[in-house]
């Protein structure tokens, strides 16, 4: 039987080229046709039984409300990243472990990707199309980039690129997210939302056609197999491993047979002739080789794995020359091989996440379809006859009407992708911006904060690129912006004082999106900003009115549009009752749906605690905690519940909730450390520090501010030192004035000692914890946690009363604030730490210094007025009040 075209076709451009197979007599046997074995059947029947059980997981979710998570490969993802172990990664390391040992099994019988193009090549077969392979030298390693940028990358940022930047004091580069330390593995084998990472059904039914007609069409029985599959990268090499393979006897007559049946695009007579074994590791072990073989040749059997194989003696110089051959049967030549694969990386890049829909196995579809289709285009312009399968597309060098046609859809795939890349290089060029600014929004919103005129132009940019690659209906040319970008968006419209448009782009967030409590109350700030610049007709009077009444308004719709917003339900109620509603403050509880939420019940507590329920409090409190059980990791959460019922005088309970959380697997450094503050918080201070000194020994503890959080739970017991001191002076002093044979002295020896051990633990706690302060103050990259930090050295030098502490804060405060003239908030807020120390002169250096660099702030000029005159400066008083009005009046 033979697979070559007819002489006349034999000059034409053909993807998919075919090759001539030898063959046993017609009257001894016949071949039977791809997919149309014994085997063949069997494997269709189990392919098919793995599609029902997946529908009959989604309807068993569908009508539980809660199941095992997907049991999807690329699941892994979430595990690799943040530590969640789900379903999804224990199928695919099982499935590794079994290719280890039997091949690529779990491809030929258990893929249902696997299964879909099988029954696209029936189909197609079935009207008289028979696949042809794709045959590339360079995109058959696009999986392996895939694969690697999946499962790969994500650990070697954690585990080599991280420390490497940290070894070498370096940020992240800002086109580059970081990644976590996975501080604690949890459990995520059951889900409530099993659709949540899966795309939607306008973008899963493309999938399916891409993935299986198109690819099939265009690249073979098994094209996205070859050319888009990321777990190949895995498989394949796992597989020369593997012990299990397709092996031979002597019976074989080289028919050809098993390389016309097999849909691994895999030359199976080949590989038993040269090797006695298949070797390629594309074989997916499917078995119709071996079901199609005339004399039982084949047969699937343990041996040597196929890494290291040699060919046999015998067949040295037919193999070379096979491969000399087989390397000259290539369907592009060099030059547009290496055309094809910029393209296939550009499509890639374009498509993925259009429209913030398209996953990413189906952006590596439409890539190679799309850079196939492209590269047939361009054929028409070049060569004499394109064609593909029954379609002729240029013949005798003129195109026909189905090369217009494939004419229309490689521009449509150019311009979908020039489309679609634009919008996502100006998201990105946006987001480099984002991520290198310093601003903290908490920074931002303050009214003392004037961005400098080279913030202000790297936020106009950002805001350009974010508006343009908005949606057409939003002036942009793009698609709509998702909550991140509109954040986004609305961080640099603030940093540009454009706080109305900021407040238009997070109300879209609130509506649109799923925004937290934080976003809600954020969006209260830009809103009260906003009206601060827009007073309109309002008397003085009337402002705060109209400020309370407009943020009230703004909660109310946020709630309205979520109720899941329990921290806003909280402040909605609070203020009810404070305007003694207490019918409309009750009334924003009597809610259904989160009887079982525990965040509802805190935010409940606090209500009570509020109005002065202390029972009702306490009786929710715990009613929060037990609800907190019920989760995989109720640790954070037993925190939480009982930080709040502190403020509310229910230490009992809290110092219970405290210990359970400690005692809890799912405790973490920063659960220990909450219970070192708490601790601290109710005069336990040994005990919090022991807390503290065990979360320095557990992972996670690494980031600046945390450890500047432990540094200060170490040193508040610190405060008890002087006391100490004089307390064993004191048994000192009584020592040395009694006698030799005093009976009391063998007690206060002992005390004494006791003394001594604590007073020199407290040392040694404060020697650490000036340590782990200036740490945290080297490591910290941004100037604002880093003030936050030496801010927090001072306070402590101060209170604990050591000098040297304290000087040493105020070193690093005033190198930040040289540091960083771009950001005069810094000598502000420094010149107002010194004046609440008694520095005056040096606060009215530093405040003059701040409104110097900000040239046209006229409240930093105002505050510098004020402060002279409260040092006694009365000639800089008049000097900076001018600067003030005229700054005002620009």
């Amino acid at each position: 039987m033979s697979e070559t075209h007819d002489a006349t076709d034999s000059h034409e451009t053909k993807i998919g080229r075919s090759i001539t197979l030898p063959v046993l007599d017609q009257a001894e046997s016949r071949a039977p046709m791809m997919g149309r074995t014994k085997t063949a059947r069997w494997r269709a029947a189990v392919l098919t039984l793995v599609n029902l059980l997946m529908i009959a997981h989604l309807i068993q979710w569908a009508i539980v409300g809660m199941t095992i998570s997907p049991i999807e490969p690329s699941e892994s993802m979430e595990t690799l990243e943040v530590g969640v172990v789900n379903a999804g990664a224990i199928f695919f390391l099982v499935a590794i472990l079994a290719t280890l040992i039997f091949g690529r099994f779990f491809c030929g019988w258990l893929c249902h990707v696997v299964a879909l193009q099988d029954l696209c090549a029936w189909m197609m077969t079935r009207v008289g199309i028979r696949p042809k392979p794709f045959r590339s030298r360079f995109l058959v390693y696009f999986p392996i980039l895939l694969g690697g940028y999946m499962f790969v990358w994500p650990t070697f940022k954690r585990e080599a690129l991280a420390p490497a930047l940290e070894a070498a004091s370096l940020d992240w580069p800002a086109w580059l997210r970081p990644v976590e330390p996975i501080q604690q593995w949890s459990n995520g084998l059951v889900v409530e939302d099993f659709w949540a990472t899966m795309p939607p059904w306008f973008i899963a039914v493309p999938f399916l056609f891409i993935c299986g007609f198109a690819c099939v069409y265009f690249l073979g029985a098994k094209g996205f197999c070859t050319y888009g599959c990321p777990y190949a990268a895995f498989f394949k090499p796992i597989d020369t491993l593997a012990p299990v393979r397709i092996r031979v006897n002597d019976d074989c007559h080289q028919c050809g047979y098993c390389t016309s049946v097999c849909t691994s695009n895999v030359r199976v007579s080949e590989e038993v002739r040269d090797f006695g074994m298949v070797v390629d590791p594309g074989c997916m072990k499917t078995l119709d080789c071996v079901s199609a073989c005339p004399n039982d040749a084949l047969s699937l059997g343990f041996g040597k794995p196929a890494l290291g194989a040699k060919p046999k003696e015998s067949a040295k110089e037919s193999r070379k020359a096979a491969l000399k051959k087989r390397r000259g049967r290539y369907d592009l030549l060099l030059w547009q091989e290496i055309l094809a694969a910029v393209l296939m990386l550009w499509f890639f890049y374009a498509t993925r996440g259009m429209l913030d829909m398209v996953p990413m196995l189906l952006a590596g579809g439409l890539a190679a379809i799309g850079t196939l289709i492209l590269l047939m285009g361009l054929k028409l312009f070049t060569e004499q006859h394109v064609r593909l399968y029954n379609f002729k597309f240029k013949q005798k060098g003129r195109i026909r009407p189905m090369g217009y046609l494939l004419l229309l859809v490689a521009l449509g795939f150019v311009v979908g992708s020039a489309w679609s890349g634009n919008a996502r290089i100006l998201r990105w060029k946006g987001d480099l911006r984002y991520n290198s600014s310093q601003i903290p929004t908490s920074v931002l919103l303050r009214p003392e904060f004037d961005p400098s005129p080279e913030q202000r132009e790297q936020a106009q940019q950002a805001v350009s690129s974010y508006q343009r690659a908005d949606s057409f209906e939003k002036g942009g040319l793009g698609w709509a912006l998702n909550a991140e970008h509109r954040l986004r968006l609305s961080y640099f419209l603030s940093v540009l004082d454009r706080n109305e448009e900021a407040l238009v782009e997070l109300r879209r967030v609130i509506k649109d999106g799923e925004p937290t409590d934080a976003l809600v109350l954020q969006a209260g700030q830009v809103l009260i900003r906003s009206m601060d610049d827009n007073p309109g007709d309002l008397d003085p009077s009337e402002i705060d009115a109209a400020k309370r009444a407009a943020l009230l308004e703004l909660y109310e719709d946020a709630l309205n549009a979520h109720p899941g917003l329990h921290a806003i339900r909280s402040e909605l109620s609070r203020s009810a009752y404070s305007v003694q509603d207490r019918e409309k403050a009750e009334a924003y509880w009597a809610i259904e749906g989160y009887s079982d939420d525990p965040l509802f019940s805190i935010s409940h507590a606090s209500y009570k605690g509020f109005e002065g329920d202390v029972a009702g409090a306490r009786l929710l409190f715990e009613q929060a905690a037990e609800q907190a059980a019920e989760l995989d990791r109720p640790a954070g959460l037993w925190i939480d519940i009982a930080r709040t019922a502190l403020q509310f005088g229910v230490q009992d309970l809290a110092l219970e909730l405290v210990q359970r959380a400690i005692d809890d697997p799912s405790a973490t450094a920063l659960t220990w450390l909450a219970a070192g503050e708490i601790a601290n918080a109710v005069g336990q201070r040994d005990l919090g520090g022991e807390r503290a000194q065990h979360a320095l020994t557990m992972p996670g503890i690494d980031q600046p501010m945390v450890i500047a959080r432990a540094a200060g739970v170490l040193l508040s017991r610190v405060a008890d030192m002087p006391q100490l001191e004089l307390y064993v002076a004191q048994l000192e002093q009584s020592l040395a004035q009694l006698p030799e044979e005093d009976e009391r002295r063998a007690e206060i020896i002992d005390q004494l000692e006791q003394g001594r051990a604590k007073l020199e633990q407290l040392r040694a706690d404060l020697q650490l914890g000036q340590k782990m302060l200036v740490q945290a103050a080297d490591e910290a990259h941004d100037p604002f946690e880093q003030f936050a930090i030496a801010r927090g050295m001072v306070f402590a030098g101060n209170g604990l009363n050591r000098p040297e502490l304290l000087e040493q804060g105020i070193t690093v405060l005033e190198q930040i604030a040289d540091e960083h003239p771009e950001f005069p908030i810094i000598g502000h807020d420094l010149s107002s730490l010194f004046y609440q120390m008694g520095r005056g002169p040096e606060a009215l250096e530093r405040l003059i210094q701040a409104a110097e660099r900000d040239e046209g702030s006229a409240l930093l000029a105002q505050r510098a007025a004020e402060m002279s005159q409260a040092v006694g400066d009365e000639a800089q008083a008049q000097r900076w009040s001018e600067e003030a009005r005229r700054r005002a009046e620009q």
